[in-house]
């Protein structure tokens, strides 16, 4: 077969696989992500439910040496003693370790070990059953028996891996994000604003010459899908990203952190804003969390049964039960942060632009061109990623997009 090409995330739930497998046994974890050596589960099986085939691996004891059968629509395929899952979970490890975010590579040893087991993919890919039954953000489906009374369930569980850069909770696109008019703009001041590279030297002048006024969600099914979390819950939100672009003084990027200084502002005058605040931040962050995205019209339900597996930077593991919803929370609340995601081409053609301007000139089309086509010249364009972060006219009145992203800590 092709040599497989994977990002540090897709190896690390191959990762988790064979850790789970090799191991046997996780342990649960407290608020504070430490852990807890009374609440564990044991793994009796993981399950691939892919659209072309089910995978199920089962773990055994035979004479007391532990063994995994790996079946493939319900036929053996091969039986093998736990260390060998062990053993290339640790070589996989190595590997990933430290990877670069964006890079992608190959591990041969693993890629031959994990075909050898009827594996074609390091993350598995759910059948829609599978993602209906267990939550389209189940990395890898679990047969377990829990310490604490001993019951046996099958069981969806995400992976968030800490190894190199923190993992993505809720994940900014084009659709994701807010309007503001930037008020008192003009032309000139347009391309003054723009002129400045950095993000927070863009707000600077922003703060200190003009003034934000809310417009709105920049997409339909991004206001829709936070409506239901709470019907105001833009008014909070985007109040929240102009903190954390400390349009509203130093406000920190910590959730946390943000959501006080969204207290202390009331931007929707609740009577008891030290309780509503955190809890509709929690709120967002677990239904983010279960399933919620800025782009897909979500019905508001939590499609997860099992929870979250945290593998550390040193490739350790402990899981939270999503069920266990205040400590769950809390722990979304306690260890996340707002990022600003990359602005995108448009943001430097915009700087261009406004350089252009402030020399008394306009762009060439052939410089233009270098900013929007990957080859400078034409056919296929360069990302606009989050596309924001720039000021722009329409219908002679001025406008700027603040976008986010929420990673954990």
């Amino acid at each position: 077969m092709a040599e497989w090409q994977f990002n540090r995330g897709e190896w690390t739930e191959a990762y988790v696989f064979m850790r789970l497998l090799g191991d046997g046994r996780i342990y649960g974890a407290s608020s504070e992500l430490t852990k807890d050596d009374s609440t564990y589960i044991d793994i009796i099986k993981i399950i691939r439910d892919e659209p072309d085939k089910m995978l199920i691996f089962e773990r055994f004891v035979d004479e007391n040496i532990a063994y995994v059968r790996a079946s493939k629509d319900d036929e053996s395929i091969k039986v093998v003693t736990t260390p060998e899952f062990s053993k290339y979970a640790q070589v996989l490890y190595d590997n990933i370790k430290t990877l670069t975010a964006n890079r992608v590579t190959s591990v041969a040893e693993v890629q031959k070990y994990l075909e050898s087991l009827g594996i074609d993919s390091p993350k598995a890919n759910l059948s829609e059953s599978a993602k209906e039954k267990y939550g389209a953000k189940t990395d890898v489906i679990i047969t377990s028996e829990d310490s604490l009374d001993h019951s046996k369930t099958t069981e969806g569980f995400s992976v968030k891996s800490h190894i190199g850069s923190p993992a993505t909770l809720f994940n900014c696109s084009q659709t994701s994000g807010f309007t503001f008019e930037v008020v008192g703009c003009d032309e000139k001041g347009m391309h003054e604003i723009n002129a400045n590279d950095t993000f927070l030297s863009i707000m600077k002048v922003i703060k200190e010459k003009y003034s934000l006024e809310y417009v709105g969600c920049r997409n339909e099914a991004f206001e829709q899908n936070i409506a239901i979390v709470d019907s105001r819950m833009e008014e909070v939100l985007s109040t929240a990203v102009l903190v954390q672009t400390s349009y509203y003084g130093t406000g920190g990027s910590n959730v946390k952190d943000v959501c006080n200084k969204v207290v202390e502002l009331n931007p929707i005058n609740v009577k008891n804003p030290q309780m509503f605040y955190p809890a509709k931040f929690k709120d967002f962050l677990f239904d983010s969390f279960a399933g919620m995205t800025a782009s897909s019209i979500w019905n508001g339900r939590k499609r997860l049964t099992g929870g979250y597996i945290d593998v550390s930077r040193n490739g350790e593991m402990l899981y939270y039960r999503a069920m266990s919803d205040d400590i769950f929370g809390n722990y979304l609340f306690e260890n996340t942060y707002f990022d600003r995601p990359d602005r995108g081409m448009c943001k430097d053609l915009a700087v261009a632009k406004a350089n252009a301007y402030l020399e008394g000139r306009e762009l060439t089309e052939s410089e233009e061109n270098s900013y929007i086509y990957k080859n400078g010249v034409s056919g296929t364009k360069k990302s606009k990623k989050g596309d924001f972060g720039y000021v722009y006219e329409k219908h002679n009145r001025y406008f700027i997009d603040l976008n986010f992203q929420i990673r954990f800590r």
